[in-house]
C-alpha cells in the first residue's frame, strides 16, 4: 500500500523551500525504504506578467506556454514533497533526467485564468547504473483537466566506482549537425533564479559552486532545456532530458540535431566540446501549435 498524503496548499516563493532543503544536511540520515509516497499539493496559477518575463528572457513568442516553464511548478512540489520524507537529505541530490509531456496545448490566457493548479507527486526509489535514484513522478490538473505530466530523477545514493563503471554505457556520443550557436549571459544564473525562484546557491555565487566541485556559478539545467527548444522552429510537447555536464555561463553552446524521426527528434548542447544535455524531444501535431484564444 502506498503512503498517500492528504492535498496541502502551496503558495509564496520557492526559496523558502529550498532553505529548508540545505537544512536537511544537519540531519540524520534515514533509508527512504521501498515504499512508494504520494503527496498532493495546491498552488495558484502563474499570472500573465510572470509567463510574460519567461517568454521574454527566452525569446519565446508570446502565444504558447513553454512545455519548461511548467517545470518551475513541479519542482515547488516536488521540494515540498521531499520535504515531507523524514531523514530524506534533499540538498546535494542530484538532477539526472526529466521528462515533461503536454496534455493540453493551452494559450497563455487560459492557463493564467484557468483557476488553481493541482500537483499529485508520487516518490519511489530506481535502481539505475549509477545507483540508487529516487524519482518523482507528477501530474499537474486545473479545473479537473491534466495538463502535464512529469517525472524527475535524482542521484540519491551513488553506486560503487566498479558497478557504475560496469552498468555505464561505452558509446560515446558525437555531435551530430551543427544549427547554430546558443549565446549565454554572465548573468543568466541570477536572472533565472528570478524568474524560476530557484534560488540554489550553486546557481548564484563562485564560492558556493566551488564548496560543490564547480569553477564558477553554473547555469540551471531547466534553464538550459528552455534554450534548446526557444531554438527550434516549433513548440514543443513531450521532453526527455539527460542533463550530462553543467552549463558554464558567458560561454557559447553549440546546437546539434542527433537523429531525427517523423514529428520526433534529439538534440544536444555542447560546451566547449563537452556534453551538457541530450534532449529527445516531440512537437505539437500540425494545426495544434497556436490554439485559439477563446
Amino acid at each position: 500500500m502506498h503512503n498517500i498524503h492528504a492535498s496541502q496548499p502551496l503558495s509564496g516563493p520557492l526559496w523558502p523551500l529550498l532553505l529548508k532543503a540545505g537544512l536537511t544536511l544537519l540531519k540524520s540520515l534515514r533509508p527512504f525504504g521501498t515504499e512508494p509516497r504520494e503527496f498532493s499539493h495546491q498552488l495558484p496559477a502563474p499570472t500573465l506578467a510572470e509567463l510574460g518575463a519567461y517568454q521574454q528572457f527566452f525569446g519565446f513568442t508570446p502565444d504558447i506556454v513553454p512545455v519548461c516553464f511548467y517545470y518551475p511548478l513541479l519542482q515547488k512540489a516536488q521540494l515540498a514533497s521531499m520535504l515531507q520524507c523524514a531523514g530524506l537529505k534533499v540538498a546535494g541530490l542530484i538532477h539526472l533526467h526529466n521528462n515533461l509531456q503536454a496534455a493540453q496545448n493551452l494559450t497563455p490566457a487560459q492557463f493564467c485564468a484557468g483557476g488553481p493548479l493541482q500537483i499529485q507527486t508520487r516518490l519511489s526509489t530506481v535502481a539505475h547504473a549509477k545507483g540508487v535514484l529516487l524519482r518523482a513522478e507528477q501530474q499537474l490538473w486545473q479545473q479537473q483537466q491534466l495538463v502535464l505530466s512529469g517525472s524527475s530523477d535524482y542521484l540519491l545514493h551513488k553506486a560503487p566506482r566498479q558497478t557504475a563503471k560496469a552498468g555505464a554505457a561505452t558509446a560515446q556520443i558525437q555531435p551530430g549537425q551543427p544549427l547554430c550557436d546558443i549565446n549565454t549571459a554572465p548573468d543568466a544564473p541570477r536572472a533565472y533564479a528570478r524568474l524560476s525562484g530557484d534560488f540554489n546557491p550553486i546557481h548564484l555565487w563562485r564560492w558556493s559552486a566551488l564548496l560543490f566541485g564547480q569553477p564558477q556559478p553554473i547555469l540551471h539545467g531547466m534553464a538550459s532545456a528552455a534554450l534548446l527548444c526557444q531554438a527550434l522552429p516549433q513548440p514543443v510537447q513531450q521532453l526527455q532530458l539527460q542533463f550530462k555536464t553543467p552549463v558554464l555561463p558567458g560561454i557559447p553552446l553549440q546546437l546539434t540535431q542527433q537523429s531525427t524521426e517523423r514529428n520526433s527528434a534529439e538534440y544536444a548542447l555542447w560546451q566547449q566540446g563537452r556534453l551538457c544535455l541530450l534532449a529527445s524531444l516531440q512537437s505539437w501535431p500540425n494545426g495544434t501549435a497556436t490554439p485559439d484564444a477563446d
